[in-house]
């Protein structure tokens, strides 16, 4: 990747912290990054006196926050298109329904726009009742290896002992495979983000809504507030957050470089 002009990597991040409350968008992310919970990097236009940043998680949703110039947004999609060592390859950039920023982004070419839903917690639904042969079990040490698919705890997580230590999950076990998995893909002191995975032989079972259920109620156990996204286009998604207790209440743009 060429050398980046006026963005600095920050290490202290507490000098960021009054911008945190300006990011209304997949705030678990960055708030896992800020807090210790997950891996990320933090960059902003000035390393003494930050007063813009963008904050890139391990699994490649970043934010950006704070008072930016066109500079700096340049910059950051000088990244998006040759991304750095240590992220998912990715950068998958969440904003608020901002025009000006739009017309920033948008001014690089390949560069795609796509919706996600934004959902609020609406309330727990009743515990949903299965005769299934799969059993329910939490994710531990010794059956993480058995998590197959592309949302699950690799997705977000760097490593087997990050996710043991800080976050949780549940799957479904059929014949020795995970049939479906629900986890904390993004954990902070306040939020969850629930992923969900399931095997492609088992979908349209139900099996997901039963390990999301399981994480809902675990969370809410924990003192925490279930959170949930979703690309628009992502309708077995949307249909599993309504049936598990969540409510649309808006969408918001997200920006990938297609390469």
């Amino acid at each position: 990747m060429n050398g980046l002009i006026n963005m600095k990597k920050l290490t202290d991040f507490d000098k960021i912290l009054y911008l945190t409350d300006r990011i209304t968008v997949e705030k678990v992310y960055p708030l896992s990054i800020m807090e210790g919970f997950q891996k990320g990097e933090i960059f902003v236009n000035d390393d003494e006196a930050p007063t813009a940043a963008l904050i890139w998680h391990y699994c490649g949703f970043a934010n950006i926050t704070g008072d930016y110039n066109e500079g700096f947004i340049e910059e950051i999609m000088q990244m998006m298109q040759e991304p750095p060592e240590g992220h998912s390859g990715r950068l998958a950039l969440q904003t608020e329904n901002d025009s000006r920023l739009q017309d920033l982004i948008m001014r690089t070419p390949r560069v795609s726009r796509s919706e996600r839903y934004v959902f609020a917690f609406a309330g727990e639904k009743l515990d949903i009742p299965h005769t299934i042969n799969a059993g329910l079990e939490p994710i531990s040490e010794e059956n993480y290896e058995l998590m197959r698919g592309r949302i699950v705890p690799t997705f977000s997580w760097q490593s087997k002992d990050a996710f043991i230590k800080n976050a949780f999950g549940y799957f479904l076990i059929e014949d020795g495979r995970m049939a479906a998995c629900a986890f904390s893909s993004g954990v902070s002191g306040e939020y969850v983000d629930i992923g969900v995975e399931t095997a492609e032989e088992y979908r349209g079972k139900g099996y997901g809504r039963i390990v999301a259920a399981a994480m809902v109620k675990e969370t809410l156990r924990r003192g925490k507030i279930p959170v949930w996204g979703c690309d628009t286009k992502n309708e077995a998604s949307m249909r599993l957050a309504l049936s598990v207790g969540f409510e649309i209440v808006g969408t918001h743009p997200w920006y990938k470089y297609e390469s």
